[in-house]
């Protein structure tokens, strides 16, 4: 054989094995092509899966506001499909021991309650005994003039003034003190140099003529101002006292133990369902909150401080909307804490309500009829009863409270 058909058969083996490598290259390269795509499309649907976990975590923060304040709670009070035993672990509720002095009315509390009746019932006198003193309710006209010339803004008849409470510029509430009811007098000033009330009376001295109407004056604790005003609690002033001490007394009992059983209450857990509705109406009443604000400086300005319900949670509570839903749950936690203890208590003890009763004791504590169903028509039955029970339960454990 020669060496040209040799060589010949050398390039043809050559080709052979240059197209083997090259159709070996190919199904390398779909192999790997496979495994990248595969790589590729795992990382797609794992970014993809984490998102949309994140997506259903922060669904799952997100707090809807419900104006159905009775969604989970049973026509009896009780919270639906839960014993509140499995919830909460309550405290030794038969063995609770108070101070008498930590939750007794003062007779210095008991004054000071009076003297607060009887400063909202001043009556203006005109008594010329009578003289002007710090801290008196005066009733006053006055012209101011500026150079002989009365300026915008600086009269006014029949004014009530506390003399010392600094409403009124320099020292002119000083200047009515000694005056008598009837006294006409004037009163010298000078504005301040930053009086920015109306910067053109600014550093100008003033004079005001004042006329003294009268001299707001308190009447005295009798039995007859007792029957008066206060003819619904007692008949004599010394009845209304022991009025005071009894209320405020049983006042203070009941407070004790509501923080005891929220402080000393143990949390296992919250009703998923009946804590989403929970959160759900305290966002509610937030929107509520939120309205009314919106209503009244639109109509007493012309238009709110709020663009919307978020702008109004960052103003109010520097917070976005997904801050303030995560923060419901911890401020809530107490009102369900309390709820579901009293619960507890209430089916350990045997203790049940209905929406009947809870009218009766609504109506028994100054609300009237009216006031009750507005109450029932926005709350529902449910609300209202577990209202009235948790005071029901209250109400067994005052008594069971040892005063020493």
């Amino acid at each position: 054989m020669s060496e040209e058909t040799n060589e010949k058969m050398s390039l043809s083996k050559q080709r052979k094995l240059a197209k083997q490598k090259e159709i070996a290259k190919i199904k390398r390269n779909r192999v790997i092509g496979k495994v990248v795509l595969v790589a590729v499309i795992l990382a797609i649907v794992g970014v993809a899966a984490w998102l949309i976990a994140r997506y259903a975590i922060k669904k799952s923060k997100e707090v809807t506001a419900d104006t159905n304040y009775s969604a989970q709670i049973d026509d009896n009070g009780m919270i639906k499909n839960v014993k509140a035993a499995d919830y909460v672990t309550v405290p030794d509720y038969n063995n609770m021991t108070v101070a008498k002095a930590d939750i007794e009315y003062s007779d210095e509390k008991v004054e000071s309650d009076i003297q607060t009746i009887l400063d909202n019932n001043k009556t203006l006198q005109l008594s010329p005994e009578l003289v002007a003193k710090d801290g008196d309710k005066v009733n006053i006209d006055y012209v101011g003039k500026i150079d002989g010339v009365e300026f915008d803004g600086g009269t006014a008849d029949a004014y009530d003034l506390t003399l010392g409470s600094n409403k009124f510029i320099d020292d002119f509430e000083a200047q009515i003190v000694g005056h008598k009811p009837t006294d006409k007098f004037d009163v010298e000033v000078t504005f301040p140099e930053d009086y920015t009330n109306n910067p053109d009376l600014a550093g100008k001295d003033a004079v005001f003529s004042v006329s003294l109407n009268g001299i707001y004056v308190a009447p005295e604790f009798t039995d007859e101002f007792v029957q008066e005003k206060l003819s619904e609690y007692a008949t004599t002033a010394e009845g209304y006292r022991q009025y005071l001490k009894d209320t405020n007394y049983e006042s203070n009992l009941k407070t004790f133990v509501k923080d005891y059983l929220t402080n000393n209450t143990t949390v296992k857990s919250y009703p998923s369902a009946y804590l989403k509705q929970v959160k759900g109406n305290y966002k509610a009443t937030e929107m509520d909150s939120y309205e009314y604000m919106t209503s009244l400086y639109t109509q007493y300005y012309g238009s709110s401080p709020y663009s919307s319900f978020t702008d109004y949670l960052s103003q109010a509570y520097s917070k976005t909307e997904e801050e303030y839903d995560e923060s419901i749950e911890e401020s809530v936690s107490s009102t369900m804490k309390y709820n579901l203890a009293c619960q507890a208590i209430a089916e350990a003890e045997g203790i049940t309500a209905n929406i009947d009763e809870a009218r009766e004791y609504y109506l028994d504590h100054g609300e009237t009829e009216d006031d009750f169903n507005t109450y029932l028509e926005k709350y529902g039955k449910g609300y209202m009863v577990q209202s009235y029970l948790n005071e029901k339960v209250v109400k067994s454990l005052c008594d069971r409270v040892k005063v020493q």
